[in-house]
């Protein structure tokens, strides 16, 4: 792998597609918001009305869920979400790799170095500590815990860690330079170490008492788990405001209904 340029391009590619893959997963958009007429008044109530109130018979408006820790949804525990996921993601490399080869300090774009890269044993490359140590390795905790978090085994993690490392060194990245033996060695063994530990310690922190500062290094420690959860935390912790109109004794109702 070439520079910190390509890690940050893959990151903010998760990131970015990490937003509607879990509302799709969940069957939550954002924004999104269904309602019906509740609340029927009779047939001598006139005039505008304001009620957060509900309606009789409907139920209480739950309190505030912790979206942070609450169980997983079942609609998660599947692997061709993430699967896509970092398909696309490290696709996204692919227009740096034919715009400008010299920004991520790779060679061109070629069939000939996609065939060399199979054909020939990876190479010990020169692209420095921070990249080959660093930043492989938290992208291979990212991928470690995307599957972690799905409620999956560390072994079932530890593998699919090494899948996306194989098809970035042989898939994505073959068509411009050599795979990288440092690259197959350290990203899924030191990524699933460091993603065991933001597990666990995600876990442990989830055990304490709900509060401004536990919220925080939750995020910290696993950012894009958070955002997952966010997209998909439950709507019911919207607040709902409505109003009502009646156009007289028996006769049709207008109701505006909005969610923030």
């Amino acid at each position: 792998m070439s520079l910190p340029g390509i890690f940050f391009t893959v990151f903010a590619g998760v990131l970015v597609l990490a937003t509607p893959s879990y509302a799709v997963e969940t069957g939550v958009l954002p924004g999104a918001a269904f309602s019906g007429p509740s609340g029927i008044n009779s047939a001598a109530d006139n005039g505008l009305e304001h009620s957060g109130e509900p309606a009789q018979g409907e139920a209480l408006a739950q309190g505030e869920v912790d979206w942070l820790t609450a169980p997983l949804d079942p609609e998660r525990h599947s692997v061709w979400i993430p699967t896509a996921e970092w398909a696309v993601a490290l696709g996204l490399t692919i227009p740096l790799f034919l715009i400008d080869p010299a920004f991520v300090h790779t060679g061109k774009f070629s069939s000939d170095t996609f065939a060399d890269s199979w054909t020939n044993a990876p190479v010990w490359d020169t692209d420095g500590h921070i990249a080959n140590y660093l930043l492989h390795p938290i992208m291979g905790a990212e991928a470690y815990l995307s599957l972690r978090n799905r409620d999956y085994g560390r072994m079932e993690s530890f593998l699919f860690a090494t899948g996306v490392s194989f098809a970035w060194e042989y898939v994505f990245e073959a068509w411009v330079e050599q795979p990288s033996a440092q690259d197959l060695l350290v990203t899924s063994p030191a990524g699933a170490l460091l993603g065991e530990f933001r597990f666990e310690m995600r876990r442990r922190l989830s055990l304490w008492s709900p509060s401004l500062g536990r919220d925080a290094l939750i995020i910290l420690v696993d950012p894009l788990e958070a955002l997952h959860r966010y997209i998909g935390k439950d709507d019911a912790t919207e607040e709902t405001m409505s109003s009502s109109l009646n156009f007289g004794p028996g006769q049709a109702r207008l109701m505006l209904t909005m969610q923030f």
